[in-house]
């Protein structure tokens, strides 16, 4: 299993965002699961796609009979903001996003750039809503732990043709 997993990016940017906005924990959702209507002044994340930043890196350890498989990977995730509150909520998370206050309190995952959409009316729950988009860039390093056989000392043996 991987040392860092989507739920876990999940779980501490909603934990950021909770601290950042004060607001009540049902509001901040994974995105629309099971087609359950979106609580008053909802903030929905997705996980949008993801993609590797560089070569997956081996890092061997004999004592213990193991290597780790490490990789940088992107992560783009979608969060909407819905409600009264939703373009100030929108506007904060942009402007704190790659600031000292974000990295700070972030740890199995990093901050990397974001975009912020313009307002748009949408309809989550069949109901016209305004809403925001911002994309998040964030960046993390999964590692897998798998068992390695190694050898010690090898016996060559030669026979003559």
């Amino acid at each position: 299993m991987a040392s860092i997993t989507h739920a876990d990016i999940y779980a501490e940017v909603r934990a950021y965002m909770l601290g950042l906005f004060s607001c009540p924990p049902e509001t901040i959702i994974q995105s629309q699961q099971q087609y359950k209507a979106f609580p008053d002044d909802a903030i929905v994340m997705s996980i949008l796609s993801e993609q590797a930043l560089d070569m997956a890196n081996s890092y061997y350890q004999p004592a213990n009979d193991k290597v780790i498989v490490q990789q940088s990977v992107q992560v783009n995730m979608q969060v909407e903001f819905y409600g009264e509150m939703g373009a100030e909520r929108a506007r904060k998370l942009c402007n704190l996003w790659q600031n000292h206050y974000t990295v700070d309190r972030l740890h199995c995952c990093q901050p990397l750039y974001c975009e912020c959409t313009p307002q748009r009316d949408c309809a989550p729950d069949k109901k016209l809503q305004q809403g925001w988009q911002v994309v998040l860039t964030l960046q993390y390093n999964p590692e897998f732990e798998l068992d390695q056989v190694y050898l010690e000392k090898p016996e060559i043996t030669l026979i003559n043709l």
